[in-house]
This record gives structure tokens, C-alpha cells and sequence, in this order.
């Protein structure tokens, strides 16, 4: 897969038609799986696959405030890679971005991108104040000679699938219904960093997790969970939170207990998927009390994976 931010770069390196879906893709859930299978399909006529998205959010932008994404930057261009993605082109959120006519967008698709096909949905929206619709796409279509097919929405129930679905559902603690509308499991990816070594103190030894600071962590508590290390997958137990009993920081950690397992990681990268949540984060009132506690969801993480 070969990634671009630069317009004219790309019209002077890559020359072929495109096959083209575009948004923000936060997440890439089952719905934008579906836009993608239609632009994938292209391929067989000789169009090179491509997706359009932002280095940012246009509500963050506008607002000013980190609402936290599903998906950092590079989890979300791994995971394109690994979903067969030719191009994928990164438009920086800038004022220049955010201002630009829905005309002089769709330009853009076809003079430099050089699309002949678009994947979008039916509530599609680009340009200055999101004022491009599908009803001017398809005109432009005719203009600039490209076609556009129209993809229903995915539903679960009778809500349609949905980033902000998705973030509901983790904020509130609903791991399998988000694993479902996902496609796959939520995770917390970075590099194992070294904490204050209490839990191998308490005999029940944590990896730390450093996550991306724009990722969105679901409510505090303790997970039952996978952990992804090389080419290993590992059952553990994860708590996201501030560790109440044991700090008076506030600061927010990521660590797991992993099942029958005391290698020496530090450095490496690892991805947690969150699979259930058990309960919320407690502050006991002693020591003992936390270790007591610790002991028992290992004991009840034991039962759920088996």
C-alpha cells in the first residue's frame, strides 16, 4: 500500500485509474467494510484501489476538543494495508481542507486522483460546511465522466452502523455488541513501558501499556482480554483506570495480567483486545483487600476463558 498527503505527488507518480471510497473511516466497522468491498471489486477492471481520509476530525477541528478516535492513524493504515488497500491518500485538516468548495473537491477526485468509480453512501457529505451531497456528486459524475454506486447503510437492529454507535457502545461498557458491530474485538495497542512494579510485588505481575493519547479508552475498570505480543496471542486481564487504591495521581494507565506468562517485554509492542468487561474500578481500603480482589477476577477470568 503506498500512502500519499500531497495532491500533485500523486498525479505525478500514480497515473492509472482509481476506485475510490472516502471519509473519515474511524474504526473501519462493518460498514465501511461494505463500501470497501465495492471499491476492492473495481480491481478486476483494472482500477487501483483507494481511500480518501483525514489526518484528523472535523468535529475535533471545529470545536477545538479531543473527543477521542477508535482508531489512531497507524492502526487505521495497518489495518487498510492488511485489508489488501492499493493507495490510501491522507488530506492534513487544515483550513485550506475544511474550506474547500464541494465543486473543487470533486475536481480534485478527478483531475488528480483520477477517479472513474466512487463507493458512498446515501447521506454523503463533503466540501465547505459538508454542503456536497449525493445529489451534486452524481451531477459532477456526468461532468467529469466517473461513476458513482450508491451503498445502503449496515444495521444492527434498527440502528444503523455508525462511529458514534460504536463509542456509545464501548462508553458504556458493551464489548461484545461493539466486537459485533467492529467486525472485530476493540483494542489498545503501544509499547510496554515500565510501571512502579507493584503487581509483581502482590505476586500477580502487569505489563503497562503506553496507548496513544487520542485514543478513546472505554469506561474504567477491569477487562477480561487477548493480548497480541509477536506472533502470540495470550489470554489476560486488563484494568484501564487511575489505580485509586495505590495512587493519588490521576494518571491514567493501561496494564494486563497475562495468563501463565513472566517473559520480560519491556520495549516491545503489544495489542489488547477487550472482550468483556467485569467490573469498574474500585478504591479498596487496603492493600489486601486489592490483592484479595485481584485474585478473585483472575479466578473468574479463568472460568470466562475456559
Amino acid at each position: 500500500m503506498r500512502i500519499f498527503s500531497d495532491v500533485d505527488e500523486f498525479d505525478r507518480t500514480v497515473y492509472e485509474g482509481t476506485a475510490i471510497a472516502f471519509g473519515k473511516f474511524d474504526g473501519l466497522h462493518t460498514g465501511h467494510a461494505k463500501l470497501l468491498e465495492k471499491v476492492f471489486s473495481r480491481k478486476k477492471q483494472g482500477l487501483s484501489s483507494l481511500v480518501l481520509t483525514f489526518d484528523g476530525s472535523f468535529s475535533d477541528y471545529f470545536s477545538g476538543k479531543k473527543t477521542g478516535s477508535l482508531m489512531t492513524n497507524i492502526e487505521k493504515e495497518d489495518r487498510l494495508r492488511d485489508m489488501g488497500l492499493d493507495l490510501l491518500f491522507v488530506m492534513p485538516m487544515n483550513e485550506a481542507t475544511v474550506s474547500m468548495e464541494p465543486e473543487a473537491f470533486v475536481e480534485m477526485l478527478a483531475k488528480k486522483l483520477h477517479v472513474r468509480y466512487i463507493a458512498a453512501g446515501p447521506d454523503i457529505s463533503f466540501g465547505a460546511g459538508g454542503r456536497g451531497d449525493l445529489e451534486l456528486l452524481m451531477k459532477l459524475s456526468k461532468e467529469y465522466s466517473f461513476e458513482v454506486e450508491v451503498i445502503e447503510k449496515v444495521r444492527l437492529g434498527d440502528e444503523v452502523i455508525s462511529s458514534s454507535l460504536i463509542k456509545n457502545l464501548i462508553a458504556d461498557g458493551k464489548m461484545e455488541l461493539a466486537q459485533a458491530v467492529l467486525g472485530r474485538a476493540y483494542s489498545l495497542e503501544g509499547m510496554v513501558t515500565r510501571g512502579r512494579m507493584l503487581g509483581r510485588k502482590l505476586e500477580m505481575p502487569t505489563v503497562n501499556l503506553s496507548v496513544d493519547p487520542e485514543k478513546l479508552l472505554p469506561p474504567f475498570g477491569v477487562y477480561f482480554s487477548h493480548i497480541y505480543l509477536g506472533t502470540g496471542v495470550f489470554l489476560g486481564i486488563t484494568n484501564v483506570g487511575v489505580r485509586p487504591t495505590v495512587s493519588e495521581e490521576k494518571k491514567v494507565t493501561v496494564e494486563t495480567y497475562i495468563y501463565d506468562f513472566d517473559d520480560d517485554v519491556y520495549g516491545e509492542t503489544l495489542r489488547v483486545e477487550l472482550l468483556h468487561f467485569l467490573r469498574g474500578e474500585m478504591k479498596f481500603d487496603s492493600i489486601d483487600e486489592l490483592k484479595a480482589q485481584m485474585k478473585t477476577d483472575m479466578l473468574r477470568g479463568r472460568i470466562y476463558f475456559s
